[in-house]
């Protein structure tokens, strides 16, 4: 075991178009005296190219312009990484002649962004006499679930070979460049986090290797009080606990994956959020300090809400059971569900909802539930401790258009109509935010 302990930092896609900022912020965390271990997402773009793939498999013509252009992507692509290339044109023929809705050959697929990135990084890092070393997170044995395309990390399958392989490589002072966003599931194959999944990635190992901080460098990205291309009084936030960022993640602040900060929390690690080009926009990310509450605002758009009507639903015991199994078997996620004993409001991603209605509305016979919708709308979270005692704050207007309506210690959110639902932010945050 390391006798100082390690931090580590994840590179987003787009920091890396600018590599020697990379470098020169590898080398401050050098001089602060503790190893480092670099987590790489894809290039800028390339996850997007492999989609594309996967979107047309038997386009073969854009499969091979897409491969000429991860070529051009990777300059001076180390002879490991030179191997991956090789390789896909026979991984594209599985792709083209097999069947639609292989999770398993969609994942491995995927991970070929930051298998290319992180060889690349580490070329890179050698280049600038970094003793830098490419470690891929299958073969490292970061374990997940068997959710293909949106799986789990597995912490204590993973701690044993992740730590150990790890630590011996920074007490050779050498700086690992690892591969985010996937890992190895349970039966073995190659298992994606989904989308922005490498600052999950980077968490869990800071969270096994108790990590000083993770740090989760984006190139120009900070986290707001609410998204500031929408609301111009948004407020740089300093410092988040846990839940709070938790809870932003999973109502629509696309800066962190949502399941990003559970290691960290369950460690005791923090977590820092720092731009690349404006350092003076980091977002500490630790334990609760209850003389310091933050307020945010989330929306998300556009989604639709379907209404599950239940007759005498006081006296119809496990109704919100069958709605939840059959949804799940259909492989469609909720959003959000609001609830009352005779009425169901479900909050879905547009692609899922005309399957969703069509699952529910099987209900009607064996439950005699009615089914009403879809309707679009927009879901709109405040977001910060103890916001519950800021409910009379809600501006009287925004309560009034509200289709569906929670409430937690930590989140108040409201299903409103799609054309307010701009309006109802900026009104929500002058509130909760800008009058503080």
């Amino acid at each position: 075991m390391t006798r100082t302990r390690p931090t580590v930092v994840k590179f987003g896609g787009a920091s890396l178009s600018t590599v020697p900022a990379v470098i020169h912020h590898v080398r401050e965390l050098q001089a602060e005296g503790s190893p480092v271990v670099v987590v790489v997402s894809a290039r800028e773009g390339v996850t997007d190219l492999l989609l594309k793939i996967l979107g047309d498999p038997r386009a073969v013509q854009v499969h091979r312009e897409i491969y000429e252009e991860l070529e051009r992507r990777h300059p001076r692509l180390p002879e490991a990484g030179r191997a991956h290339l090789r390789s896909l044109p026979t991984l594209l023929a599985r792709v083209e002649r097999g069947r639609p809705g292989d999770l398993p050959l969609a994942d491995r697929l995927l991970s070929l962004g930051e298998r290319l990135a992180a060889h690349w990084v580490a070329g890179l890092f050698r280049e600038a006499s970094i003793p830098a070393v490419a470690v891929e997170a299958d073969r490292l044995g970061l374990m997940t679930d068997n959710a293909y395309g949106a799986s789990c990390i597995l912490i204590d399958h993973s701690r044993p070979h992740v730590a150990s392989t790890l630590r011996r490589m920074l007490r050779a002072h050498e700086v690992p460049v690892v591969t985010g966003f996937f890992g190895r599931s349970l039966e073995g194959r190659v298992a994606v986090l989904g989308r922005g999944g490498s600052d999950y990635s980077a968490t869990a190992i800071g969270a096994i290797l108790g990590a000083t901080r993770v740090e989760l460098v984006k190139k120009d990205v900070a986290v707001f009080s609410a998204d500031p291309r929408h609301v111009p009084g948004a407020r740089h936030l300093a410092r988040l606990s846990y839940e709070e960022a938790e809870e932003m993640a999973q109502f629509g602040a696309r800066v962190l994956h949502p399941l990003t900060i559970e290691p960290a929390r369950q460690a005791g690690v923090e977590i820092l959020v720092r731009s690349l080009e404006h350092p003076e926009t980091a977002t500490v990310i630790s334990r609760s300090d209850p003389a310091r509450p933050h307020r945010a605002v989330t929306l998300l758009r556009p989604l639709h809400l379907a209404r599950v009507r239940v007759p005498n639903g006081a006296n119809r015991p496990g109704v919100v059971a069958a709605v939840s199994d059959e949804l799940a078997h259909a492989r469609i996620n909720m959003v959000t569900l609001f609830t009352s004993s005779a009425l169901l409001s479900i909050v879905l991603e547009p692609g899922h909802t005309r399957q969703a209605v069509e699952v529910l509305g099987s209900l009607s016979g064996d439950h005699a539930v009615i089914v009403e919708g879809p309707f679009p709308i927009a879901l709109l979270t405040a977001i910060g401790d103890g916001i519950i005692e800021d409910l009379g704050r809600v501006p009287l207007a925004v309560l009034r258009s509200a289709q569906g309506f929670s409430a937690s210690p930590r989140s108040l959110s409201l299903a409103v109509p799609i054309e307010a639902g701009k309006d109802a932010l900026l009104d929500l945050h002058r509130a909760l935010v800008e009058s503080r």
